[in-house]
């Protein structure tokens, strides 16, 4: 028969044993963090909440509790990752109560003032805003980790994801031709549809471009002002770094003698909405028909035309000043021209092109 102080020790362990069976498991909380709208580049008061402006959309979180009522908060770091890795934004919110299974939050709602997931208290790496490339808050070109992790109610770790985000950080466009710098006399410029070449950092597939060509008349004296107030001759957004005025009805005729002026922005997708970079301004003369034996400007536009149409783009800027069969008939300039308007409306093919 069992001792009493054995049989007393047996019914403190089963009580032991019941107790700890009647402990809840650790409530679990599942933690995503997916990019919503990856920006060309961001701005650290972008991060701030309750700045002012737009606020960003840069991520999305979902929160999955296997139990309904738990009290979290959440934790939200970026760092850069290349380019001297260094953490720039740390930021955490007040304690908060999950009423539902699953839970939405997004970039906008940690940054904006009065909700229940508010970033209330954080800080910020003064030495990225003012050190070189960070002109006043925007962050120069790289890899941006976004890191969150959700807290229980003691502050503990439950879960953490995190996402990186590639931005270019377009700082500048350069204008290479045609023209010259608004600050010195216009060059001369042959030709009525001339080819508009510029270049810019951090391109990216899809980045858009806006180019604007600008009569400089007797009312609007300089380039500058020319741009700032004159009707434009032709305006069009480009996905490229270079584009032809073109030779239809979308654009007013560049008259020979005339002076245009010229400038390219560009658009960017940033944390806090769309923002510009703006180009230097060109400007050029258009040079007009009076060398001898220059085609007329109809044909050279034709010319220029079929150039593009058969993709002879290197032979741009040629201007014909005669043209032979090839059974050596001379060819004369109407009947070129009247040939080149046949087969730009398809009644004639072309079978063959070679340049000698």
């Amino acid at each position: 028969m069992p001792s009493i102080r054995n049989a007393a020790l047996r019914a403190g362990l089963l009580a032991v044993c019941a107790a700890v069976a009647a402990m809840p498991a650790a409530a679990q909380v599942q933690l995503t963090v997916r990019p919503l709208a990856p920006p060309e580049t961001f701005y650290v008061a972008d991060l701030v909440p309750g700045g002012s402006g737009a606020r960003p959309d840069l991520l999305g979180i979902t929160l999955v509790a296997d139990r309904v009522g738990q009290t979290v908060s959440l934790e939200l770091v970026v760092s850069r990752e290349t380019q001297s890795a260094t953490e720039i934004f740390r930021g955490t919110t007040n304690p908060f109560v999950l009423n539902q299974s699953v839970r939405q939050i997004t970039m906008r709602d940690l940054v904006s003032r009065g909700r229940d997931v508010s970033l209330t208290d954080f800080t910020v790496n003064d030495d990225v805003i003012d050190g070189p490339g960070g002109r006043g808050g925007r962050l120069p070109a790289g890899t941006y980790v976004f890191r969150v992790t959700v807290r229980d109610s003691r502050g503990e770790p439950i879960d953490t994801d995190e996402v990186r985000v590639s931005v270019t950080s377009p700082t500048r466009v350069e204008l290479l031709s045609p023209g010259g710098p608004a600050d010195a006399s216009p060059p001369e410029v042959q030709g009525p549809t001339p080819r508009f070449i510029w270049s810019a950092d951090g391109a990216a597939p899809g980045a858009r471009f806006r180019l604007r060509v600008v009569q400089v008349d007797a009312t609007a004296g300089t380039a500058v002002e020319a741009l700032q107030s004159g009707f434009p001759a032709w305006e069009s957004i480009v996905t490229g770094t270079s584009a032809f005025y073109p030779a239809s009805a979308q654009a007013l005729r560049l008259e020979p003698g005339g002076t245009y002026a010229w400038q390219v922005t560009r658009e960017l997708s940033t944390s806090g909405g769309q923002d510009v970079v703006e180009s230097p301004i060109y400007w050029f003369r258009v040079g007009g028909p009076g060398a001898p034996g220059a085609a007329s400007g109809t044909l050279q536009l034709s010319f220029n035309a079929l150039l593009r149409a058969l993709g002879l783009t290197e032979l741009d800027g040629f201007t014909p000043v005669g043209a032979t069969l090839e059974d050596g008939r001379p060819l004369s300039l109407d009947k070129l021209e009247a040939l080149l308007r046949a087969i730009g409306a398809g009644e004639v093919s072309v079978l063959d092109v070679r340049v000698r």
